[in-house]
């Protein structure tokens, strides 16, 4: 072994020290989605939401149990709750509610009027009367029911706090738990935090073994929340990309040993575990962690890992010296067009580095590295691990291309500029993730049973909480016609109408014959008189003090705080008029939060700029291969891989599979491939036959593992293995014919 393959030993047993060190720690492989997007370019305040947000989403689940019998429903509810408390997965599980009456009494007090709906405000302002007639007579029924008794209540504030619950959950005092009616069945509202949020198998497996549990009880078990979405999302992830991985390394190596009839080929695996190696080092030597899904378009590299060896390995079939194949004196041979192909691949990776999407990021370090990486091993270890490798030779044969040929090329040239006119360019976030169909169907049955199922959120920012109520009001009324909406005016007053109202209670106080109807129940003019003088003189009550009362749960979520001197809040639409544009109505400060859209946006500026980039590449490998191989070799050594691309464009139109970010990638991919290919084909000194199988078995293996990705469950990954499998089958052909048409040798010596 020489020196320089003993010092590269080291480095990798170093490296590999390291990893394990990082994975002992804590696993640095991260599986949330909201870690493959770009970081928001917009404000300060919109990036806390969305991170407020997101923390709501991954932090808890939402459990119901169902019933067409509601004390099975409660009874099934209160035995698993009791297990749940005990089975390490959940923080907490809220599902007993047993309220402090006190606390609760004391509450109504505190809010008093702050929280009157604005009928019965206009009602004390402009017809008084009237509102003490319904207070009246309300009083005199029996059977209206409150937590404060008239004495404490004269002014009959408090039925109104209860009043204002925006859903259909209700509380039920026997069992002490929320229950709701839907399609006649009881539903118990559970509610479990996590102990992380860091997505985790057994809660996956929680939510299936319960699943069993209720069917076989007799009662119904839904469960929801984004946690439950990054599990499954892991799970499938890693089941990926064992079974690619292994499904392509098994053909790949099959493929080799009926090729080279000789075990020693396996060798050949050693440069794939380096470069997925120090692949994994640099991304997360980079990032500090490495995406799932980044691991997952990783394992397609086997392919194109191997393509190295294979091109050194490959013309040992036809090269039979006297003495026996030199792996060293080969590798010789075909060095300079490794390191033409090597640099023009890494620099294409490294410029995607400077794109704002962090997959694509993850994806390049991980690639350049695993590159880098790869060829090292090829380089250092295979000649001596090989030494003893005895070639069997090989004939190719013979193939004629019939004149005919010709006519089939122009049909074939003419349907795939077709097939380029029919394409379709356009990101979607939704590709990038397969929902699991019985994970969304508990979701969107807990949003129907709930009536929890806003479908647009608004962000509000004010200078304070009193603008912030203000702008809620603005954004209600010009909503009211058109969509069901949510916000925080609903619940508290500003400051400002708590102060003017209390000064209409002062006025009340000293207008008897507006409080007559009481006083015709029996109630003392002086009592009534005192009470409108308490509520004129008690405190204001501000809005994030309010939030802390026990009434207020249905709106605590609608206020997210101060941030950078602002104050937050949020407001929930649904049931949308159709044809109804949200952000038509919007007041200023008020902005839709439409990730998706915005998502959207930025892949499609993302999948621009990384074709910018790679064009920018593209120059720089053309100035590389003049510079090297003169203008006419170097140019037709880019033309070939560059008709390879618009061909797979051609195909991906007649497929009708939608050009987005991800395919853009391996369309990019599939250059590079090319250039590697035809760099070989042009500059390595070997025979045309054994430049053929250099590139055909490099095809083969290439396509195998790009070709396993074709069948992910995530539209994403599919695409892109789809498009990079058709490009590497492309780029074959085109080399094939060079080859087979002889045209290395034509500019083997023109500049």
């Amino acid at each position: 072994m020489t020196k320089l393959a003993k010092i590269y030993a080291l480095l990798l047993v170093a490296v590999m020290i390291w990893l394990v060190g990082q994975f002992v720690n804590h696993s640095p492989i991260q599986t949330q989605l909201t870690a493959l997007l770009p970081q928001s370019a917009q404000s300060e305040v919109i990036q806390a939401v969305e991170k407020y947000q997101e923390n709501q989403l991954n932090q808890q689940i939402i459990i119901l149990i169902g019933a067409d019998d509601s004390e099975r429903a409660f009874q099934a509810a209160e035995q698993r709750l009791i297990l749940w408390q005990n089975n390490g997965l959940f923080a907490e599980v809220d599902g007993k509610i047993n309220p402090d009456l006190s606390q609760l009494r004391q509450s109504l007090h505190t809010l008093g009027a702050a929280t009157l709906p604005a009928e019965q405000i206009q009602q004390l302002y402009e017809n008084p009367k009237q509102y003490f007639i319904e207070r009246a007579e309300v009083a005199a029924n029996p059977f209206s029911g409150s937590l404060l008794s008239l004495t404490d209540d004269w002014l009959g504030f408090s039925r109104f706090v209860l009043q204002k619950q925006a859903n259909q959950v209700h509380w039920y005092s026997e069992h002490a738990m929320l229950y709701a009616e839907f399609n006649g069945k009881t539903w118990v509202w559970l509610r479990a935090k996590l102990n992380n949020h860091q997505p985790n198998s057994m809660l996956l497996n929680w939510w299936q073994q319960e699943k069993k549990i209720a069917q076989s009880n007799h009662y119904e078990f839904v469960a929801s929340g984004g946690a439950l979405f990054a599990a499954d999302a892991k799970q499938s992830a890693e089941r990926e990309s064992s079974v690619m991985s292994g499904v392509g390394l098994t053909l790949t190596f099959a493929l080799l040993l009926a090729v080279f009839r000789s075990w020693r080929v396996l060798w050949l695996a050693l440069p794939l575990g380096v470069g997925v190696l120090m692949g994994l080092a640099a991304a997360v030597a980079v990032f500090g962690e490495i995406h799932a899904l980044t691991l997952v378009v990783g394992t397609s590299l086997v392919g194109v890992l191997v393509d190295f060896p294979l091109h050194w390995l490959a013309p040992s079939l036809f090269r039979q010296p006297e003495n026996g194949w030199q792996g060293t004196e080969s590798m010789r041979y075909v060095l300079p067009s490794f390191l033409i192909s090597l640099t023009i691949t890494v620099v294409g990776y490294i410029l995607l580095y400077f794109t704002p999407l962090p997959v694509l990021r993850q994806t390049a370090v991980f690639s350049a590295a695993a590159l880098l990486g790869a060829f090292g091993a090829t380089v250092c270890f295979l000649p001596v691990l090989m030494k003893k490798y005895v070639p069997r030779k090989m004939r190719l044969p013979n193939i004629k291309i019939s004149p005919k040929f010709n006519y089939f090329m122009g049909i074939l040239a003419i349907l795939l500029c077709f097939g380029i006119t029919k394409t379709h360019w356009q990101d979607d976030i939704r590709q990038w993730a397969n929902l699991r169909a019985d994970l969304l169907a508990d979701t969107q049955l807990a949003a129907q049973i709930s009536q929890m199922n806003a479908t647009q959120t608004v962000i509000l920012i004010g200078k304070k909480p009193d603008d912030l109520l203000q702008k809620s009001r603005e954004l209600e009324n010009r909503l009211r016609n058109v969509a069901n909406i949510q916000t925080l005016n609903q619940w508290i007053l500003p400051i400002n109408e708590q102060v003017a109202l209390k000064k209409q209670f002062a006025n009340l106080a000293k207008q008897p014959e507006n409080f007559a109807p009481l006083v015709a129940l029996g109630v003392p003019s002086e009592t009534i008189q005192a009470a409108l003088n308490a509520a004129a003189n008690a405190p204001t009550v501000t809005l994030s003090d309010s939030l802390n009362a026990p009434q207020a749960e249905a709106f605590r979520g609608l206020y997210v705080g101060e941030i950078a001197g602002q104050s937050v809040g949020l407001a929930r639409i649904g049931s949308l008029k159709t044809g109804t544009n949200v952000a038509d109505y919007l007041p200023e400060n008020a902005f839709l939060l439409d990730k998706r859209s915005e998502l959207n946006q930025q892949f499609t500026h993302t999948r621009n700029l990384a074709a910018w980039l790679k064009m920018g590449s593209l120059l720089v490998a053309w100035w590389v291969l003049m510079a090297i191989f003169g203008w006419r070799r170097g140019s037709v050594i880019l033309l070939l891989p560059m008709l390879a691309l618009m061909a797979t464009i051609g195909v991906l139109g007649w497929l009708n599979l939608t050009i987005g970010l991800f395919v853009m990638f391996g369309l990019l991919l599939t250059l590079a491939i090319g250039v590697d290919y035809t760099v070989y084909a042009f500059h390595a000194p070997e025979t045309a036959a054994a430049r053929l199988m250099g590139v055909g078995l490099a095809a083969i293996t290439t396509g195998i593992s790009f070709g396993l990705l074709a069948l992910s469950a995530t539209p994403a990954v599919m695409a892109f293995g789809v498009s990079v499998a058709l490009g590497v089958v492309f780029n074959w052909a085109a080399i094939s014919l060079a080859i087979y048409f002889r045209l290395p040798e034509m500019f083997l010596y023109r500049k």
